[in-house]
């Protein structure tokens, strides 16, 4: 009765006795040799990153031998190729560690599940760290409500709209804007390029929007001071004298830039532009003039009319999305009424909330409380189709890797079954001593559990882990291709809590028809041959 009662920790005892390895057959080269690994990948890293720097400081070799050490791509080689050895002298040295404790099936086993759990945590938490960068590039230039008028009708009461929102929970700021759709022209590219100009209100901007965050070089207050942009020596003859009286005058309008009689013309408004557009497209510098022209903002007597106007570079900034900062340029929003000829309207107002989470419903709320004619939308709704993308792929990447805990059930299912044939001697005695069929179940259920603890423990802990060691170092990527310094990651506890879950769900799973043929054995057939 004693080895059929419940809570005697025998059945936990046989399965440890089943699954640990015998001590006189205990090996640890495997282990040795994998620590041996992750000491020389680590020293690989190392030498990697700070080895050149450090032989440049004492020996001063760099300029003698004409080496650029700052984004060399051969110290970028030999900084993941460190790495990469590191990580496999790791999973090497887990594996050793393993076969020094259990027999080498279970070991294998319970490999299997580690892998099946620290994989897709990893993966899961990149790809939640690429979604928490894209939403942070998104608020750089993209409040998290966006309020205009509905029907196409003309936005003019827009600050009567600003005072309803001011009361509503949650909400930071708001922002009046003003967007269409220009040509940017400059002497380094006299074709010009297509843009979406935006007015903003460079004041409560810094409040709305990450810009001021994301400047690289300039100052968001300069739209406010145009006269406080640093010129540009090198340019500032040809674009205040010919060239922009010459655009002018082709355009057939006026420059809007009033010029006091017998005085210096005064500076012209400032602009933002974004990284792409203002070191590759248009190759300007902070101070420079750039024109802006309106193809359809002026109606002549043959119908409608260009509009031209100079503006003055006041930086520019990097969002990290090359939509962003190839398309987009910022200048103050009075200047952009002027320039468009919308004076007192605007295209929206945007709303900056506490949190993006907050969005929707802040949304709904701010709908409610100004009434149908007007179109409340939050950031998610805008961008739908690009979050739902980002989630149809985490999910499909969750199910792919955990085809991996997959394959490891099956390992437990074939591990066990030669369990329950090895041990079909033990079984028969412990019947035959009078445990009864739920106890020998208990017993193997405990093994397959066993393999699936020991392993979902293990690749949690490397899992987040690994985690914090890309966070905190990073693996660095090119930000010309990739937009991005060195591989985001975010932590989440529901994603790792769901891998859990999912790991531990298919070894119990595989665990249960192994232990259910190791119950119905009877005693005869184990003691037939004895």
């Amino acid at each position: 009765m004693g080895i059929a009662g419940p809570g005697s920790g025998f059945e936990w005892l046989v399965a440890w006795r089943h699954l640990r390895v015998d001590p006189q057959r205990r090996s640890r080269v495997t282990m040795l040799v994998g620590i041996a690994m992750v000491l020389v990948g680590f020293g690989w890293y190392v030498m990697g990153r700070f080895g050149p720097r450090l032989f440049d400081r004492l020996l001063h070799i760099g300029p003698l031998l004409e080496l650029r050490l700052d984004g060399n791509p051969l110290l970028d080689v030999l900084q993941m190729g460190g790495m990469s050895v590191a990580v496999l002298g790791l999973l090497i040295a887990i594996l050793g560690g393993l076969f020094a404790v259990f027999t080498v099936f279970p070991a294998i086993s319970i490999f299997g599940v580690f892998l099946g759990t620290a994989v897709p945590i990893i993966a899961l938490s990149v790809m939640s760290g690429f979604e928490s960068d894209l939403k942070s590039k998104i608020r750089a230039t993209k409040a998290d409500v966006l309020i205009g008028a509905a029907d196409d009708r003309p936005f003019t009461d827009w600050k009567a709209v600003e005072a309803k929102i001011a009361g509503v929970d949650d909400v930071v700021a708001s922002m009046a804007y003003l967007e269409s759709e220009v040509i940017v022209k400059h002497a380094s590219n006299p074709a010009g390029m297509g843009i979406v100009l935006r007015g903003i209100d460079a004041r409560t901007a810094p409040r709305v929007l990450d810009l001021a965050r994301k400047m690289s070089e300039g100052k968001v207050e300069y739209l406010l001071t145009p006269s406080q942009i640093p010129v540009d020596d090198f340019e500032s003859a040809p674009s205040r004298g010919g060239r922009g009286a010459a655009a002018r005058g082709r355009a057939g309008d006026d420059d809007d830039t009033e010029q006091a009689p017998g005085g210096p013309r005064e500076s012209p408004p400032g602009i933002l532009l974004g990284e792409e557009l203002y070191a590759r497209t248009l190759h300007v510098f902070v101070g420079s003039d750039v024109d802006v022209a309106c193809p359809m903002c002026g109606v002549g007597p043959s119908g409608p009319m260009p509009r031209l106007r100079s503006f003055r570079v006041a930086g520019h900034f990097y969002t990290g999305m090359y939509e962003f900062d190839s398309k987009l340029a910022y200048v103050s929003l009075p200047e952009a009424q002027k320039f468009l000829r919308m004076q007192g309207e605007v295209t929206g107002l945007e709303v900056r909330t506490t949190t993006p989470e907050h969005a929707s419903r802040v949304a709904a709320e701010i709908s409610a409380r100004i009434g149908p004619a007007y179109e409340v939308r939050s950031w998610e709704e805008l961008n739908r189709n690009l979050f739902m993308a980002l989630k149809l792929e985490k999910i499909a990447m969750f199910v792919v890797l955990t085809f991996i805990a997959l394959v490891a059930s099956f390992s437990i299912v074939s591990n066990l079954i030669m369990l329950v044939t090895e041990k079909g001697q033990e079984v028969a005695i412990l019947k035959s001593m009078g445990a009864r069929d739920v106890a020998i179940l208990r017993v193997f259920f405990a093994e397959g559990l066993c393999i699936g603890l020991f392993g979902l423990v293990l690749g949690t802990i490397c899992g987040i882990g690994g985690c914090l060691l890309l966070s905190r170092v990073g693996l660095p990527l090119n930000p010309d291709v990739y937009y991005i310094q060195k591989l985001p990651v975010v932590m989440r506890a529901s994603e790792i809590t769901y891998v859990c879950l999912a790991a531990l769900g298919l070894c119990c799973v595989a665990t249960f028809y192994p232990a259910f043929l190791a119950s119905r054995m009877r005693p005869v057939e184990g003691l037939r041959y004895e």
